[in-house]
């Protein structure tokens, strides 16, 4: 009997919509699942993708899109049921994973033993704790969480430049900065509120300063210090590096993006008032001021960091760091995002993803279909001894 064909689950509340491909009308989904389709039917697998709320978990299918050609995944697809897939690639929005769309699915899936890549990361606090206890201390600022107000503000009048930030915080948002000012007055700024983007700088005095932070600590916040970052043209740059596990789980860089902080910005986030810029245009400006961007120092520390956090979280498997160079070219882990926005990636960065993570969930499928057979072979041989 011919083996089980490899079905890989993509969960997204992304529908197909109606396209004109080669002068007809057809039904497909974004061009990043085709990519992954196609990838996927490379590996001798197919691909679907479904709503979370639609697995029949007790029933054992799930109602979703699939090529109606697995060959040409361009054209168009079908809705239609299929048994539950082998391994699921969660892909469903932050801010909808975060209201819990997908805890269900994960539960479900977790007591049938399908493996789901793109797990929930720990909290940007115990993403901190390990990797200092994984011995990569070195990149991380000093952080503690915002509990004592007096702690708080004596880390501020020594760094001199500190970041506040919530802990399940995203896109910027709600991030404060505060820089003292050697005037008995500290200078807050904030580019995003969590109402929407509201640009905001003021000068406070120690007291209002010690009642904003304890108005922040009633929700878990990280204090951080400040990093003196690279400028160009007296801009701060981040970098958005992004490293994927592929179809023999070993982890790859996908790109090294340049972030640009608006002047005077507080985060580098493009729907906060950053500037997304290639590397090619990065490296030309830096040159002309003397500056060297050491790229493969960031790629080095992204892909050490992804190993060490995939030996703790074995199915992690797609992460994006924002990574930071200070003015004297150490390296800097300022955040780890296991959801990182495609709309970053050039498109030859875009197919390297499609490619890996459809990649690296068939490999994860693959693992689970030999676990089951090693699983059968075992009750087998009980039963005949």
């Amino acid at each position: 009997m011919a083996p089980k064909q490899v079905l890989i689950g993509v969960a997204t509340t992304v529908q197909p919509k109606e396209r004109i491909v080669k002068g007809r009308r057809v039904k497909r989904p974004a061009l990043h699942y085709c990519r992954m389709a196609e990838y996927a039917g490379s590996l001798g697998a197919r691909l679907m993708i479904f709503d979370p709320d639609d697995a029949n978990w007790s029933s054992g299918h799930i109602l979703g899109w699939r090529p109606v050609n697995m060959s040409y995944p361009y054209r168009g697809w079908e809705r239609c049921e299929e048994r539950l897939p082998d391994a699921i690639y969660e892909n469903v929005f932050v801010h909808l994973a975060v209201k819990g769309k997908s805890s269900k699915m994960r539960a479900a899936a977790r007591e049938r033993g399908i493996p789901v890549f793109n797990p929930p990361l720990p909290s940007k606090w115990q993403a901190v704790s390990f990797m200092k206890s994984a011995g990569l201390g070195q990149y991380v600022p000093d952080t503690f969480v915002l509990r004592d107000v007096k702690r708080a503000v004596r880390a501020i009048d020594e760094w001199k430049v500190t970041y506040v930030k919530p802990v399940g915080g995203y896109g910027g948002s709600g991030v404060i900065r505060i820089e003292t000012t050697g005037k008995q007055l500290y200078r807050v700024s904030v580019d995003r509120s969590a109402k929407g983007t509201r640009r905001q700088r003021i000068l406070v005095t120690r007291s209002e300063l010690e009642r904003l932070l304890r108005s922040r600590s009633r929700v878990p916040h990280l204090v951080q210090k400040g990093i003196r970052l690279l400028k160009i043209d007296g801009r701060s740059v981040d970098f958005r590096v992004v490293t994927a596990r592929g179809a023999d789980g070993k982890w790859f860089v996908i790109g090294v993006v340049p972030k640009v902080a608006a002047a005077d910005g507080v985060v580098t986030n493009i729907v906060a008032g950053g500037e997304l810029m290639s590397l090619e245009q990065l490296e030309s400006l830096a040159s002309r001021q003397g500056i060297t961007i050491p790229v493969r120092d960031l790629s080095a520390c992204a892909l050490r960091c992804s190993e060490k956090l995939s030996e703790r979280i074995p199915k992690a498997g797609l992460l994006g760091y924002d990574m930071g160079v200070d003015t004297n070219g150490n390296i800097w882990m300022i955040e780890v995002n296991p959801k990182p926005a495609r709309s970053l990636l050039s498109d030859d960065m875009k197919r390297l993803m499609a490619k890996h993570t459809a990649g690296f969930t068939v490999y994860l499928a693959r693992k689970r279909s030999l676990k089951l057979k090693r699983s059968d072979v075992k009750m087998t041989a009980a039963s005949w001894s």
